[in-house]
């Protein structure tokens, strides 16, 4: 039996489509269930009775708290204390496969070529430095058979949060404003395609960090013009220097009135592309989805579907606009 940790969370529902497709058995586990689903990792007694009474052979963890938390209290104990007891009681009952969802915010900076897996760590806040922690506290570890996996932003066409906020401009027809060219490269990946790397992984026996991306490199403002092009909008880009824009949006997001933190704000600035030859290789399979079309599928969802996704989650759900709502008056 395979436990699948945060089940509940977006990818976590995504994963379990795929394994139902592909008849896998696992047991979802989550601090959002209830009676034998529900799992808090932080206690690590509840895990050893889990792992007790279903047999559990493999883990794969998908917990987190997210990147827009402003608790480095909840974001260390969950991502890194909730992880090491995942660990802990791994060892303890010899678990033969352990999987670890990491991200590419362990990179944040303008990267002039694809970063591949030995490239240093660069985090700057503190969603990213737990991620650093748990990847070390694994490697470090005596775990016999691990897969870490890197991940930029994943999307389905159910993905929403921080992209709501591009979505609804391209609705509504209004001009999109742009810090700085908007030719910075971005790159993501879609939970169809990490879930059957996942699948591969599950029977693959190593010690590995994969990074792992859509095939498809684009600039932000080529995404753009792409989405609004495909869906007949009368939106315009504009460009605009940043001059302390971004450091004000920073200090807005911790009081609370904006929803991008400086995370969000440099993914808009800076270009970073994973290079995946290793997963490539080693799996012998390559993502189908491009990052363009990705993203046009869940815009394209959003708008038949009004925001209401079948799957409830801070990812799922439209980000809630503070200072945004604002600023698109006058766009």
């Amino acid at each position: 039996m395979i436990l699948i940790v945060g089940a509940n969370g977006f990818f976590g529902n995504q994963l379990q489509k795929t394994f139902l497709k592909k008849k896998v058995k696992y047991l979802p586990s989550d601090i959002t269930l209830g009676k034998e689903n529900y799992l808090d990792i932080r206690d690590i007694d509840s895990i050893r009775d889990i792992i007790r009474k279903y047999k559990i052979k493999a883990i794969i963890n998908c917990s987190c708290e997210p990147a827009t938390s402003k608790s480095k209290k909840k974001l260390w104990s969950t991502n890194v204390d909730g992880n090491n007891n995942l660990i802990k009681v791994s060892l303890e009952f010899d678990i033969k496969k352990y999987i670890f969802i990491s991200t590419s915010a362990i990179w944040v900076k303008n990267y002039k070529k694809p970063v591949n897996e030995s490239e240093r760590y660069h985090p700057i806040e503190n969603y990213g430095k737990s991620k650093v922690q748990a990847e070390k506290n694994i490697i470090n570890s005596n775990l016999k058979n691990w897969t870490i996996f890197r991940v930029p932003m994943i999307v389905s066409k159910e993905r929403l949060g921080v992209l709501s906020l591009l979505f609804d401009l391209i609705i509504e027809n209004k001009k999109i404003p742009l810090l700085g060219s908007g030719e910075n490269i971005l790159q993501f990946i879609h939970a169809d395609d990490l879930s059957n790397y996942i699948y591969l992984s599950l029977t693959t026996n190593e010690k590995n960090i994969y990074n792992v991306g859509s095939e498809e490199n684009i600039s932000l403002k080529g995404l753009i013009k792409k989405l609004i092009i495909l869906t007949n909008s009368k939106s315009k880009i504009i460009s605009i220097k940043d001059l302390g824009f971004s450091l004000v949006l920073n200090l807005l997001n911790k009081l609370n009135l904006s929803p991008l933190n400086i995370y969000h704000l440099n993914m808009l600035k800076y270009s970073l592309t994973m290079n995946s030859k290793k997963i490539y290789k080693n799996y012998k399979f390559r993502p189908k989805i491009k990052t363009s079309d990705m993203i046009l599928e869940a815009l394209k969802n959003y708008k038949k579907n009004l925001g209401v996704n079948t799957i409830n989650t801070e990812i799922t759900n439209p980000i809630r606009p503070g200072i945004f709502r604002i600023i698109k008056f006058f766009l």
